[in-house]
């Protein structure tokens, strides 16, 4: 009794060691490294005895340490724009998801939507010796690509499909997204058709989904007019509703409105109201991602869909693969869109 309270008494003012986690298991040290290293080499009765024993020492592993002797740590970071967002989120619950089976965890950054920010950031997580990067969008600073290049761990960008990757990018074309949402809006009758967008010089999805906008106006011989077209300073409900309400306000005569996100989509719907518009039958609006909202707002939203937590998941994919010397099919990976269509626009004629 006075042994096991004294061996507490020392674990306790010291802290606990791979070596206690082992002598608590009733295993080698060397079978306690390889389930932190490679937890599907051991049998998972002995890695729920392991993981029983780490619990009851208070053993937590020196990642770091361990990854700069080896090179590599079992972390995967991870940059998004914003946490908060709901399209973001899903993407990094499918990346996380996808990684835990590996024995992978992720370490979350948010950027804010800024470059300079991001490579910042990229620069600190970089200096935890993490396994591999993913990042949401490809807008990145020249300085922040030379980093990416220079790191030597597989990278894979989301969201976004751009024909110069780091590494590796898996998302869908916004460009053929947008341009089937307002090709849409267009055959059901719209021909004066407003878009609500980002800053599209800081945010590459924005900017393709602008360039899709133009080009459905322009397969129909729209002259495209920059004055419809207006910018949201961030992605809340807020901002939406100011950059809407200056769309209806410069131009009353609006027949449709693209919104690049469903949170402005149901701005649009709440300005709408407000002004004694009838939605569909005086303004069509379409959102953008297909968010748990957009089938609950009145009327329920037609928008694009885009399989989030797929792109989360094949990212996982990507990096797992090339962790383990496994071929990649391609750089690029296109997981595709659906037009959803609702009852905020008019049935196509």
């Amino acid at each position: 009794m006075t042994n096991g309270k004294s061996r507490r008494t020392r674990m306790a003012a010291k802290q606990a060691s791979m070596a206690d986690v082992a002598d608590r298991a009733g295993v080698s040290m060397i079978t306690v490294s390889r389930m932190l290293r490679e937890p599907s080499r051991v049998a998972p009765e002995t890695r729920r005895r392991i993981e029983q024993a780490m619990a009851e020492v208070g053993y937590v592993p020196n990642l770091v340490a361990g990854g700069l002797a080896a090179t590599r740590t079992r972390i995967v970071a991870a940059i998004v724009p914003y946490i908060q967002h709901g399209v973001f989120a899903d993407a990094v619950q499918g990346l996380t998801d996808g990684l835990r089976q590996a024995g992978y965890c992720v370490l979350l950054g948010s950027s804010g939507g800024v470059a300079k920010e991001e490579e910042t950031i990229i620069r600190t997580l970089l200096g935890h010796r993490p396994a591999g990067l993913v990042i949401q969008g490809a807008n990145h600073t020249d300085a922040t690509r030379a980093l990416l290049v220079k790191a030597n761990i597989p990278i894979v960008e989301m969201g976004t499909l751009t024909d110069t990757p780091v590494d590796m990018c898996v998302g869908y074309s916004n460009r053929e997204a947008a341009c089937g949402a307002v090709g849409h809006m267009i055959a059901t009758g719209c021909r004066r058709i407003g878009l609500v967008v980002a800053p599209i010089a800081s945010n590459d999805r924005h900017s393709q989904r602008l360039m899709g906008y133009v080009d459905a106006l322009e397969r129909v011989g729209i002259t495209h007019d920059s004055s419809l077209v207006a910018t949201a300073r961030g992605f809340n409900f807020n901002d939406g509703c100011t950059a809407v309400a200056s769309l209806l306000d410069r131009h009353p005569d609006l027949d449709g409105l693209f919104c690049a996100s469903d949170i402005w989509a149901m701005s649009a719907l709440a300005e709408c109201r407000k002004r004694g518009i009838q939605v569909p039958a005086e303004l069509s609006v379409c959102g953008f991602n297909d968010q748990e909202f957009s089938s609950e707002l009145s009327p329920p939203l037609t928008t694009v869909r885009v399989p989030r937590l797929e792109i989360g998941a094949h990212a996982a994919e990507l990096i797992i693969a090339r962790l383990s010397n496994q071929p990649i099919a391609a750089r690029k990976t296109d997981v595709g869109f659906e037009l959803v269509l609702r009852e905020s626009t008019l049935p196509a004629s």
